[in-house]
């Protein structure tokens, strides 16, 4: 059986839905910026925000009175690609699998902050306190779409992309799913900049969330928008994060030839993911892509992004079918990783690995 991504949707910075985020990364111009600023971080600040998302005008009111961007975020993503494409079937076993860095940040800081600072006996809001864990935004996601199969949430931040397409394949092979919505979301907030910006992260923000739908299918299966070939992550040391995806890459391009590779998505780590794909394929790939300069740093959900950014390029182009694509990450602890599908119109690859 191979890993099938069928379908995908995004809640981006150039919009609502699968569309807009293919039409935004086929111009290939930066999304809209605004200047931001709140108590957390005074900034200013530069992000590239989703625009018109205000969470009661989108899901209602019912159920939204303290609800987080993260978990809207989530939310939202899920019902555009539930809704609008006819090639996700839900059924019981439909469950979700959602990567994440940490959760709503601004939701965390401002409930520790409630804590200390209303008063005795520090009168928080109840309502608030689901939507500070990090599982918040899966559970809902799956709860407000009536999905009853396996949740799951995954602290994987860059490596997003490759977690949680693993821990799906293991769902789905084991038979404990019938389909997944496998994504990432990331909300930009006052407190994600500051910590952001004390780790040294200068890149400019934003914010989304990315869904694919994959599920399990017999070898040579046509009707996908990608098949999963490969999966791999590997732990860098100090200054060996280019060695170790170099590693990462060979294990996972094996059996591929150079020229099969059409595409590449990076993270946009320093230049690291490019050079590590040049050396290993030894001739430059066709088609780049780095969300992080079309949408802002995403953090947890810029994996993803990449893999849609390639399916929506793949869309287009005539020259990706049957072809390769690869999209990396890197991540500041040393984790490094990639994912590599196999666009349709050509033969399909054995399957994914690990």
């Amino acid at each position: 059986m191979a890993l099938e991504i069928a379908a995908w949707s995004a809640t981006s910075p150039f919009g609502h839905g699968h569309d807009a985020f293919a039409a935004g990364v086929a111009t290939g111009a930066p999304a809209p910026a605004a200047q931001v600023s709140d108590e957390w971080f005074p900034g200013p600040d530069t992000a590239h925000l989703v625009p018109d998302f205000d969470i009661q005008d989108l899901l209602g009111r019912k159920g939204t009175g303290v609800m987080d961007r993260t978990t809207a975020l989530a939310v939202h993503t899920i019902g555009l690609l539930g809704e609008q494409d006819q090639r996700v079937r839900i059924d019981a076993r439909t469950g979700v699998v959602l990567g994440t860095t940490s959760g709503s940040t601004l939701t965390q800081f401002t409930f520790t902050a409630h804590s200390l600072t209303r008063r005795k006996p520090y009168l928080v809001d109840p309502a608030q306190m689901p939507f500070a864990l990090m599982n918040s935004a899966a559970a809902r996601g799956a709860s407000w779409h009536g999905l009853t199969g396996p949740n799951t949430t995954l602290a994987a931040g860059r490596l997003s992309a490759v977690a949680v397409l693993r821990y799906a394949d293991r769902l789905l092979r084991t038979g404990r799913a019938s389909g997944l919505f496998a994504g990432a979301a990331e909300e930009y907030s006052g407190p994600r900049a500051l910590l952001e910006r004390r780790a040294g992260n200068r890149a400019r923000l934003g914010e989304g969330c990315a869904v694919l739908f994959v599920r399990a299918v017999p070898e040579g299966n046509r009707s996908a928008a990608a098949t999963v070939v490969a999966l791999d992550t590997r732990l860098a040391g100090d200054g060996e994060q280019r060695a170790a995806l170099t590693a990462s890459l060979r294990h996972a391009l094996t059996g591929v030839a150079p020229e099969e590779v059409w595409g590449l998505a990076v993270s946009g780590v320093d230049g690291v993911e490019s050079e590590a794909v040049r050396e290993v394929l030894g001739m430059p790939v066709e088609r780049v892509v780095e969300p992080s300069r079309l949408v802002g740093d995403t953090g947890a959900a810029s994996g993803v992004f990449g893999l849609a950014a390639l399916l929506a390029l793949a869309e287009r182009a005539g020259a990706a079918r049957g072809r390769v694509a690869v999209a990396t990450a890197v991540e500041r602890d040393g984790m490094v990783g990639c994912v590599v599908v196999r666009l349709p119109g050509g033969p399909v690859g054995e399957g994914s690995g690990t």
